[in-house]
């Protein structure tokens, strides 16, 4: 039975030691400049449900839900000119859009379409929101359907939504001699948020939308109150039954 001396055993200790501090400086190495799992780098490797995608990336395409229109109503604000406005929702927790394009399309009672006005906005995850064009001009025709059109590329993109941080606090509306409404909105966070939407929906006793109107508040310091007013160009017959108001601000980081 061949036997190692002790001097080879020692040499053999000494080198497997000097091999393991080798070994690990070049892990260290490799380790350090290895580059870090992200959203470009073709692997599924960091939580992601798809190859970058899911999880802290993009939404993978398969599991967003397309926008949704709750209703899309139009109305006469005065001889000629019609105002349009749609309900949307995004039922996508964590993903949302920072520009899309949309259309509204106005149509007569022959199906007929009269005229068309486009616009942009953005949707936040998990959000309704209104959309609202006002003064189309419509001359002498007078419209019987109004149909919205989104723009088919949508560039959805991962969002880590916060938390609601705007609340409406109070709501005041008087009808004559010229329908207003003035809302107070509520900036609970601790720095300024700029650009804030306010749209108002008035719904009749059946709760059918019949007037919309929308305005923006520039800023609304840390931990206060600022008031938006909404108005319509004439008193409505009858006051409405319920007053919806949201608030918005752009979420998704442009």
């Amino acid at each position: 039975m061949l036997l190692f001396s002790w001097r080879a055993r020692r040499q053999f200790f000494y080198f497997s030691i000097f091999a393991l501090v080798i070994f690990a400086i070049i892990g260290g190495i490799v380790w350090y400049f290895w580059p870090a799992p992200s959203c470009l780098d073709k692997k599924q490797n960091q939580g992601e449900q798809g190859i970058d995608c899911g999880g802290p990336c993009t939404p993978c395409l398969g599991e967003i839900k397309d926008i949704s229109q709750k209703w899309v109503r139009f109305f006469k604000s005065r001889e000629g000119f019609y105002d349009t406005a749609v309900l949307i929702e995004n039922s996508n927790l964590f993903a949302g859009i920072s520009n899309f394009k949309y259309t509204f399309k106005l149509y007569d009672s022959n199906n007929v379409l009269i005229t068309g006005k486009d616009g942009f906005t953005f949707i936040n995850p998990g959000e309704s929101q209104i959309i609202f064009e006002s003064d189309i001009f419509t001359g002498s025709r007078t419209p019987h359907d109004v149909y919205l059109e989104f723009d088919a590329e949508k560039n959805w993109k991962y969002i880590k939504k916060e938390q609601p941080f705007l609340s409406v606090v109070k709501k005041d509306f008087v009808n004559t001699p010229f329908p207003r409404l003035s809302t107070e909105v509520r900036n609970e966070r601790f720095d300024d948020v700029k650009n804030v939407l306010v749209s108002a929906v008035l719904y009749d006793a059946e709760g059918n939308a019949q007037g919309v109107s929308a305005t923006k508040i520039d800023v609304i310091p840390a931990e206060s109150t600022q008031t938006a007013f909404l108005t319509w160009p004439v008193p409505f017959e009858k006051e409405p039954e319920a007053i919806e108001v949201f608030v918005t601000t752009n979420l998704t980081g442009e």
